[in-house]
């Protein structure tokens, strides 16, 4: 089943202390996939940089790391791209640090390449909400927000996700990093962490992205 979220927001291009520096900026997503979390669509104007989405940089496929923070209609959210989520969720540390199997995976779907995965929407998309709840649950659990909601050997779709990023993740997390969304510009009350793919993390390292305004549902 699909979503739309409506995005509005502000690019940050630099830290001062704990607060940010406004540049502003137009947002918008579009219709998504899954139904407990990702995919989102987001579509952006001036981000400052170039992410990595499925056909091109816009619009980009996102999905979330926690499940006890949200986004809410109609707010304006700042952004920070990091390598870990803030407060880390329901488990996993305060920070929690992107896991490489997160990432791996992340990477491989944004990229159009995660083995069974079901890009194809022919049938209006119902079978890609199901391959996106399965990611999204295999996201979790390795970032420790749930538990296995599936049963070792059961030849699962999401078997084979986790299984995949076992064998194949490196030790790092690559070009794959964390947007964490907060309500204020000062940093102080948080909002969900999304996942996105860039360029050149080497260049871009803990640079300040755009503030995001997501239209979701509430988990």
């Amino acid at each position: 089943m699909s979503r739309t979220l409506a995005v509005l927001g502000a690019f940050l291009s630099i830290a001062v202390g704990n607060g940010f520096a406004d540049l502003t900026i137009r947002i918008t997503a579009s219709d998504s996939y899954g139904n407990v979390g990702g995919e989102y669509n987001v579509t952006h104007q001036d981000l400052g940089y170039t992410p990595i989405g499925l056909t091109g940089s816009n619009p980009v496929e996102t999905f979330c790391l926690e499940k006890n923070e949200s986004l809410a209609f109609g707010y304006q959210y700042y952004a920070f791209l990091n390598t870990e989520a803030v407060q880390g969720g329901i488990g996993g540390g305060s920070p929690d640090p992107l896991s490489p199997q997160s990432a791996y995976l992340y990477s491989e779907f944004i990229t159009g390449q995660l083995a069974g995965y079901h890009y194809d929407t022919s049938d209006g998309g119902t079978l890609r909400s199901r391959a996106a709840d399965d990611l999204q649950a295999v996201i979790w659990f390795l970032e420790d927000e749930e538990a296995m909601s599936w049963t070792p050997g059961d030849g699962s779709r999401r078997e084979q996700f986790h299984l995949d990023a076992l064998a194949n993740a490196g030790s790092g997390i690559g070009d794959v990093r964390v947007l964490n969304l907060y309500i204020d510009a000062q940093g102080a009350q948080l909002a969900q962490d999304l996942l996105i793919k860039i360029p050149e993390p080497a260049s871009l390292g803990l640079l300040l992205v755009g503030a995001l305004g997501l239209r979701r549902r509430g988990r």
